[in-house]
């Protein structure tokens, strides 16, 4: 009975690979679909978007340099990294080469001490004056071994030279790696200065520009409108897409006991009134430190990461059932459409993307596209 059961799973054993074999290429072919979708909704936007003035124009192009010249800089800040790490290895291979070296170098000074205080004619005396020939070829035996011996010793000592010299020229080219790394690090860091002071000269020019109340209320208006048909749009694609997604731990069993994806005040609640009209907040606005890392409230599909006006660079991320987190105001981001996150995984950087005055994160969760009070969801 045993003998046929083990059978059995062998003969079972293909078909279960192949089934694996099978959902990992759906799953990739879903998630190959997922970014093509998305990509066209973005170039809708995008088109959309192309008809914006020319303040929010050129703010968009200055949120989108900010943000990859902040990827660039993680890029350079992997490397130096990976740099450092590969010169401590040599540090530490180099010292156990040179300790390795002078051990052998204290054999062959006994060696030679050994060899002088005998003499070198000693070798020929002890020769002549032997008249047993076992005698004698012990000796010179002896005598071969030394040598042989001082010859192995000289030999290592020379692999080890070699070795020293060859971690000398690797630590001198990471030397100079690393050199160039930071000197790169330098100039990016001066290219987002640069950017920042521009970034902060177009918020003006768009504050400027839309100077009356009215115009105001308008332009926040179709911001929420456009968010909305987005999300909406979205939703059909994700209906069609990553249906075993939706079967795993319901984001609903969750309600009030996530944390919020940044420790900051809170300077915005929900639902509480906008400065201007009779609009009121969609979702909360958190002010902090620029650069703060912003992590993901719960595991999910990165749906979008772009910039949209109003929000600067927005995240957008489904957590099935209907559910998404969305965060706005970002200074770069660190994740890609149709990547998956786990709750608590850094997935963008704070910043002021979109016309903000000072860093900040705009967080909502919609469900089908309704907003949720963040604060019934998430603990302080």
């Amino acid at each position: 009975m045993l003998l046929l059961f083990i059978m059995g799973v062998l003969l079972l054993f293909p078909c279960i690979l192949c089934a694996d074999g099978e959902r990992v290429e759906r799953k990739k072919a879903e998630l190959e679909e997922l970014k093509k979708r998305i990509s066209v909704l973005q170039e809708g936007l995008r088109g959309s978007q192309s008809r914006l003035n020319r303040e929010d124009s050129v703010l968009r192009d200055v949120d989108m340099r900010i943000n990859d010249i902040n990827q660039n800089l993680q890029d350079l800040e992997k490397q130096k990294s990976e740099v450092l790490k590969k010169m401590d290895d040599l540090s530490r291979s180099r010292q156990q080469t040179s300790r390795e070296l002078e051990r052998e170098q204290m054999v062959l000074a006994e060696q030679m001490r050994a060899a002088y205080i005998s003499g070198n004619e000693e070798y020929i005396k002890l020769l002549l004056n032997l008249q047993d020939p076992a005698i004698v070829s012990r000796i010179l035996s002896y005598y071969r071994y030394i040598a042989r011996d001082r010859v192995e010793t000289i030999s290592q000592i020379n692999d080890y030279l070699k070795e020293m010299a060859r971690y000398e020229a690797d630590f001198v080219n990471r030397s100079q790696e690393l050199e160039s790394v930071i000197e790169k690090q330098k100039l990016r860091w001066q290219s987002l200065d640069f950017a920042y002071r521009e970034q902060m000269t177009a918020v003006k020019r768009l504050r400027n520009q839309v100077s009356e109340e009215s115009g105001e209320i308008i332009r926040l208006q179709a911001d929420e409108q456009a968010l909305l048909k987005l999300l909406k749009e979205l939703q059909t694609v994700l209906e069609e897409l990553l249906e075993d997604e939706r079967s795993k731990d319901s984001f609903r069993d969750h309600r009030g006991k996530l944390s919020l994806p940044v420790k900051a005040r809170i300077s915005e609640s929900f639902g509480s009134r906008r400065k201007i009209g009779n609009l009121r907040w969609q979702g909360i606005l958190l002010h902090g430190k620029s650069g703060s890392k912003i992590n993901a409230v719960y595991n999910g599909r990165v749906v979008y990461a772009d910039w949209m006006r109003g929000f600067g660079l927005l995240l957008i991320i489904d957590h099935g059932d209907g559910y998404m987190s969305l965060y706005g105001h970002n200074e770069s981001v660190l994740v890609e459409e149709g990547d998956w996150v786990e709750s608590g995984q850094a997935i963008s950087t704070m910043g002021m993307s979109g016309g903000g005055t000072r860093p900040g994160l705009y967080f909502e969760i919609r469900h089908k596209g309704k907003p949720q009070d963040p604060m019934r969801w998430c603990r302080r």
